[in-house]
Formats: structure tokens, C-alpha cells, sequence
């Protein structure tokens, strides 16, 4: 496994992910990709492409309430990292802060492979994920640890 450098580009930088992100932020009960569409004046296929994208890393999530997705910022979280396991599987590991009081700030990572029969621009998706309270960040590398050195044998 190779950590790779972070890119300006894998951080989300676009102007019209920016003002989806802001948008979604504002909203309290979540918006669908025809509303965000039509706050911004943007289509309704470019919406649902960053939308795609911003799930992957889960920087959003949704609700499904009859035929409509009703999309919700997850909160605050900046991506430091990937792992790329393979050349169609990959780790993204960002640091989240809620977005709700009383939530604490934790790590995620989230699992992601590619996949040939998706129709959009990123054939990527999301197979699991973790979420690690910052309280327990420190027993998870722990175990980490333990298992390198005592199972696989390496010097950590």
C-alpha cells in the first residue's frame, strides 16, 4: 500500500462544488438535485455529477422520501489522503467535524472500487467506510499496530 500525495484537484476546489457545498450547508432539512439546480441556475445533470462525486467521499448523503433524494451536507471534512490498494481500489481517508453540537470530530475512511457498469463520470463506488471518533483514534492504531508486528510480521 502507497500513500499518495494530496492534489488540489481531489479536494474539491471547483467553483460549482463550492456553491453546492455552501447550499446544502444553508439547508436544514436538505434539498433535491432539482432544487439545488434551480438555487443555483445550474443543470440539473452537472448537480447530480458533483453530487456523485461528493458521495463517494461522503461529503453527503441523502434520504430517499417517495421518488425524490433529498441530499444533506454531512458536515465539515478535509481530505488528506489516499490509498491506493490496487489500480481499481482505493482508501480516502479525510478528518470530519459534525455539523451538529455535540458530535465529536472524527476520521473517515471510506472505500471505494471501481465499477464497469456505471453510466457517469466517476466509475468509482463507495464499498465501505469507517468512521472513527477522535476519542478512539489512538486504540485503533493501536490494534493497527499490534496486528502489523504480531500477524504480517512487520517492523512498525
Amino acid at each position: 500500500m502507497n500513500k499518495e500525495t494530496t492534489s488540489a484537484s481531489e479536494e474539491y476546489d471547483s467553483k460549482n462544488t463550492d456553491r453546492v457545498v455552501e447550499t446544502l450547508n444553508k439547508s436544514t432539512r436538505g434539498l433535491t438535485i432539482t432544487d439545488i439546480a434551480s438555487e443555483l441556475s445550474l443543470n440539473r445533470h452537472t448537480v447530480t455529477k458533483i453530487l456523485d462525486r461528493m458521495l463517494i467521499e461522503k461529503r453527503v448523503n441523502y434520504d430517499e422520501k417517495g421518488p425524490a433524494k433529498i441530499f444533506y451536507s454531512t458536515g465539515e471534512s478535509r481530505f488528506v489522503g489516499r490509498v491506493d490498494q490496487g489500480k481499481f481500489d482505493k482508501l480516502w481517508i479525510d478528518v470530519f467535524k459534525p455539523k451538529y453540537e455535540g458530535e465529536e470530530e472524527s476520521i473517515r475512511i471510506n472505500q471505494t472500487k471501481h465499477d464497469h457498469l456505471i453510466r457517469s463520470s466517476s466509475k468509482f463506488r463507495t464499498v465501505g467506510a469507517i468512521s472513527v471518533k477522535k476519542k478512539n483514534v489512538i486504540n485503533l492504531i493501536r490494534i493497527l499496530k499490534d496486528v502489523a508486528r504480531d500477524e504480517m510480521g512487520l517492523k512498525v
